[in-house]
């Protein structure tokens, strides 16, 4: 986050040294957090610094040099954090872009982490910090290990926006209090579940959670299985003798890949379900023409081998070591895959 100060804070003798604590946790490793470069002639001349002496003499210089550096790399410039004495004390959000805080709750804001909320945090926590790995995008996995980014646990689609609206106002509500100024520090994460292209069954979800984060981000893909890259399948599946099924995956069009129910395949309604052959699955009324359509074109061959899905253990791949991807590969997933994620990481780390 950017920091910016009020002039009344910045004149006022009482707030120094809650100013110099400000300073004290930027000092801490792996924290993104700077003071906004554009203040720094105000804050510079200001009574706090000008003349300072002791410990303080140095903080103008560290001002000056840990803003310069932010901007060399991704800058986590998406949020500025307001420190006014004047603020309410719950603080409060403007424009999405504006933490408004008083400045004892600023210190809080500093030291808490940017809450990425998905629905589960072991797998789908896993699945960012694995394609941080692989796109190289080291700002995301220095900040989990600080503990400067966590992962929170909605335990279901469905509690998504149960689990985001609690943040700020509480599992019992804060009704004349809510911490207003934890909305921007909370991204969501969900899968599309989207069953062909244009198809969007979790969009209620989305509207319902972007009011309490800042930002919700719904894969392009069905399932976070369905980024793992082709050498990973193998790894994974080879060893199950499940081979066969990942050529005729990879054999699938992108597109198709995208959508395809990798656990369970394409089950009809018996009890127990069973695999639907081709004909059938094709001829089935009870799915929408757009699925059928998407997947007329797959070889009756490869169907064989896709009917029945892969099993549950796909998305183990980014949690094992075993099977933990090379820095910087990112070559490994398609273009797409490359732009969607990057473009999805690179702004988790402009809130950070």
């Amino acid at each position: 986050m950017n920091i910016k100060v009020t002039q009344e804070v910045l004149d006022n003798p009482l707030w120094y040294p809650l100013l110099d604590v400000v300073v004290a946790i930027l000092q801490q490793r792996d924290i993104r957090h700077a003071f906004d470069v554009s203040q720094y002639d105000t804050i510079a001349a200001s009574p706090w610094l000008s003349g300072a002496l002791g410990a303080r003499a140095s903080t103008a210089e560290f001002i000056r040099s840990s803003s310069k550096a932010a901007n060399r790399d991704i800058s986590s410039d998406a949020v500025t954090l307001m420190i006014d004495d004047l603020a309410p004390p719950c603080g409060e959000t403007v424009d999405k872009r504006v933490i408004r805080v008083y400045p004892l709750a600023a210190l809080a804001i500093l030291m808490q982490p940017l809450y990425v909320i998905v629905e589960d945090e072991n797998s789908d926590g896993a699945f960012v910090l694995w394609m941080a790995r692989l796109l190289g995008l080291d700002a995301i996995q220095r900040s989990y290990r600080a503990g400067r980014l966590m992962f929170r646990h909605a335990g279901g689609k469905n509690q998504f926006a149960k689990s985001a609206k609690a943040l700020s106002f509480g599992v019992w509500p804060r009704d004349d209090e809510p911490i207003l100024s934890l909305q921007l520090r909370a991204i969501a994460l969900l899968d599309s579940d989207a069953h062909f292209p244009g198809d969007s069954p979790n969009a209620q979800i989305v509207q319902d959670v972007k009011a309490h984060v800042a930002f919700v981000h719904m894969l392009n893909g069905r399932f976070i299985e369905s980024y793992v890259p082709e050498h990973f399948f193998h790894l994974r599946l080879d060893k199950d003798r499940k081979g066969p099924k990942v050529h005729a995956y990879f054999r699938l069009t992108e597109s198709q890949r995208n959508h395809f129910p990798i656990k369970d395949g394409f089950m009809d309604n018996a009890t127990p379900p069973q695999p639907q052959d081709y004909v059938t699955f094709l001829a089935d009324r009870r799915r929408k023409q757009e699925e059928r359509d998407l997947y007329r074109t797959v070889d009756p061959r490869d169907w064989v081998q896709l009917a029945a899905g892969m099993g549950s253990g796909v998305a183990s791949v980014y949690q094992d070591k075993g099977y933990r991807c090379q820095h910087n590969t990112r070559e490994l997933l398609t273009r797409n895959q490359q732009t969607e994620l990057n473009a999805l990481l690179t702004r988790v780390i402009r809130y950070l």
